[in-house]
Order: C-alpha cells, then sequence, then structure tokens
C-alpha cells in the first residue's frame, strides 16, 4: 500500500468510527504536541525557532509511534516570528515548558470598539499597550525581519503538511486554517484574549448585558459566515478525517444559565448546520463537558466526535449515546502504570466502548511535558491498536 492509499484508508476509519460503523481496528490519533520534542532528546529551547530540529521531532515520533493521525505536527508554536520581533509576548517557554501569561487586550467597555473595527483597535491600542516604549522603537528593519519570519514559518507549515502526509500517510484532522486552529466563539476568545480568564470570570457578574451584545456581534461576524459556507457544501468531505473542529475551553467558567445564555445559540446554530448536512464535527472539550449533556442529545450519530479531557468515558457513553468518544488514556497512567497495565486499559476501552463503533482512542492531554507519558508505555498501547482486530 502507497502512502496515499494508507492516507485514505485511515480517513475511512476514522469516519467510519466515527459514523458508529463496525471498524477492524480502533484508530488513534496522537495528541502529542511538545512532548515528542523532549522524547527525541532535545530541549524546547533547542526547538522552539529552529525548524529542522522541530522537522526531526516529527520525523522521529512517527518512526518509533505508529499513530494514525497527530494532533500537531510541529507547527503549533511560532516563537521565531515574535522573537524576530525583539519583544517577549505572552507566550513564553525554556528548556522544557511552553506556557502563555493571562493577558486581556481591552477592557469590558472597549469591546465594541474593537468589534467594529478590530484593524485599528489592534493598532492604535493593543500593540502600543503590548510593548509599551519598545513599540515606537520598532524601525523598517525590524518589521522585515519579522516579516521574513513570518514567511519561513508559513513554508514550514507547508513543508510538514507534505512531510506527514506524502512520506508518513497521515490524513489531516479537519479544513481549519492551520495557522488559525478551531472555529472561535465570541466566548473562547474573549477568555483567550479580550479579557483572559480573570476579567471574563468578573464581566460573567458585573457586566453581563454587554457581553451579550459583544458575543451577538462577534458571532455574526465570524460564525454566521461559517454557517452560510456549510449550507452551500456538498456535504462530508474525503479529504478530511473531520468535517470541522472545535475547541472548547470558556464552558469550565460558566454557570449552566450562562453557558445558555453565552454560548449556546451560536454553538446550536453551527452544530444545526453540519447534522443538517450530515458532516461529523471533532470538539475537544477541555475539562468537563458532562453537565451539559441533555443540550447535545437530540443530534444523531455521525454529527459529533468529543475528544473528552477530564470527564471519565464510561460515564460519558451513559450521557452521550449518540456521541462519538475520542480519548480514554490519561497522562497519569501513560506516566505511573507499567505497559502492560496500559495494554489492558486500552484493550478494556476497546472492548467496552468500540466494538458498534464510536470510539477513537486518544490520549486526554496534548502531551506537553517529560511527564505526561514513559516512551515505553505509548509505544506498546501504538503497537497493541495498530494489531488489536475488533
Amino acid at each position: 500500500m502507497n502512502k496515499k492509499e494508507l492516507q485514505k484508508e485511515r480517513i475511512a476509519l476514522f469516519r467510519d468510527a466515527a459514523n458508529f460503523k463496525h471498524v477492524d481496528r480502533i484508530p488513534h490519533l496522537g495528541c502529542v504536541v511538545t512532548w515528542k520534542i523532549l522524547d527525541a532528546g532535545y530541549t524546547l529551547s533547542e526547538a522552539m525557532t529552529n525548524f529542522d530540529v522541530l522537522e526531526k521531532s516529527v520525523r522521529y515520533f512517527l518512526d518509533k509511534y505508529p499513530v494514525d493521525a497527530m494532533l500537531d505536527i510541529g507547527i503549533r508554536n511560532q516563537f521565531n516570528v515574535t522573537e524576530a520581533f525583539g519583544t517577549p509576548g505572552y507566550y513564553y517557554y525554556n528548556d522544557e515548558v511552553v506556557g502563555i501569561h493571562d493577558h486581556a487586550y481591552c477592557t469590558v467597555d472597549t469591546l465594541m470598539d474593537f468589534l467594529n473595527d478590530p484593524d485599528r483597535y489592534t493598532w492604535e491600542k493593543i500593540l502600543p499597550e503590548k510593548y509599551g516604549e519598545d513599540w515606537k522603537k520598532k524601525d523598517l528593519a525590524t518589521w522585515k525581519k519579522t516579516f521574513s519570519e513570518y514567511m519561513k514559518y508559513t513554508k514550514f507549515v507547508l513543508k510538514m503538511a507534505s512531510v506527514t502526509g506524502k512520506e508518513y500517510g497521515l490524513p489531516s484532522m479537519a479544513p481549519n486554517n492551520p495557522m488559525k486552529g478551531s472555529i472561535q466563539f465570541a466566548i473562547e476568545e474573549l477568555e483567550a484574549n479580550l479579557l483572559g480568564i480573570k476579567g471574563l470570570s468578573l464581566a460573567l457578574r458585573r457586566n453581563a448585558d454587554q457581553l451579550e451584545t459583544f458575543v451577538r456581534g462577534w458571532d455574526e461576524q465570524h460564525i454566521d459566515p461559517i454557517i452560510e459556507e456549510i449550507k452551500k457544501s456538498n456535504g462530508p468531505s474525503e479529504k478530511y478525517c473531520f468535517d470541522a473542529s472545535i475547541m472548547m475551553l470558556a464552558h469550565n467558567l460558566l454557570r449552566p444559565e450562562q453557558f445558555e445564555r453565552f454560548y449556546w445559540p451560536s454553538l446550536k446554530k453551527l452544530l444545526d448546520a453540519y447534522a443538517d448536512k450530515k458532516m461529523n464535527v471533532r470538539i475537544f472539550a477541555e475539562g468537563s463537558i458532562l453537565r451539559y449533556a441533555d443540550y447535545f442529545k437530540d443530534y444523531p450519530k455521525g454529527v459529533l466526535t468529543f475528544h473528552i479531557e477530564k470527564d471519565d468515558p464510561f460515564e460519558f457513553r451513559q450521557a452521550f449515546p449518540n456521541a462519538c468518544i475520542m480519548g480514554g488514556m490519561t497522562t497519569d497512567m501513560l506516566y505511573m502504570s507499567s505497559p502492560e497495565e496500559c495494554v489492558d486499559y486500552t484493550k478494556k476501552l476497546c472492548d467496552e466502548l468500540g466494538k458498534d463503533g464510536g470510539f477513537i482512542f486518544s490520549e486526554n492531554k496534548m502531551l506537553s511535558y517529560k511527564n505526561d507519558a514513559k516512551s515505553e508505555n505509548l509505544l506498546a498501547v501504538c503497537e497493541f491498536l495498530n494489531s488489536y482486530k475488533m
């Protein structure tokens, strides 16, 4: 089988599992980010701005661990761009850790200014405040260098898509722009950037009406056009494992009545559009999503695939019988248990959740730190999944 045929076979494997069809074996999404760099023997300091090291780390991982797809193909971080600009940003890294500082681009009172003219607000407010006095010192040479690094990063994204696809037969997960990631709802953008975790938490209690006005405006600009494109589409695309990717994190900050008000209206409209076209959406539900099960209960099988983090997969199956489960393997087990224990639990997941389809194996978190997994444990799991017939 050539790599193109392997890629096609893997896409069919993911799609069949997501549609509750019987599969010969359970597909494995490697939810691996910076762990693969450390496993390959590099520090993050050596890798984050070195595309050669990033590529070697990806190749080392794929040569060693036979996964069917990867969450990150080495393109997740763009520190070469920010470092060319010459000023530390909100993201940071050292030899073993990549992190982000909680930050806020706006106040509640300036949210509509950002929404009405984001380009102007960015140049007049965000960038000067972010960089302080150093902002005024950015000369033409600095801008040219930064743009040059951004173009190098863009070329690297395209190269790694080719390497993982043509040389290793890995499929692409969803047609979202890889440099932007998943579909971003207003409440997620508020938590991640515009107000930050602290700012959003306070605004939910003090400024609910202002938040709702912004949320409706943002989703009209960013979500409604996606819905219109879905309506014009021909349905599922066989080029990808899923038809869309959504990351949910902000729901962990919300009470049920806040979820109903700020998140669900636009999320429902989007999911309804995908359901009408019989398309499947992968939702990475960070934290816990179980308490919102009733919102998703009416969707038919084949629409929702939930990549779960903290929720128990067996409890999740009871609460979400209509949703495909992705995940199941915890980082605690991958690091603290033996290879035999990891394989036994993997078999239990496959047998109890995947015998009639509806299960895709993955790790519950983005493997990022050296203690997220032991190499021998992950290798044993990968080899088992490749050989175990359902």
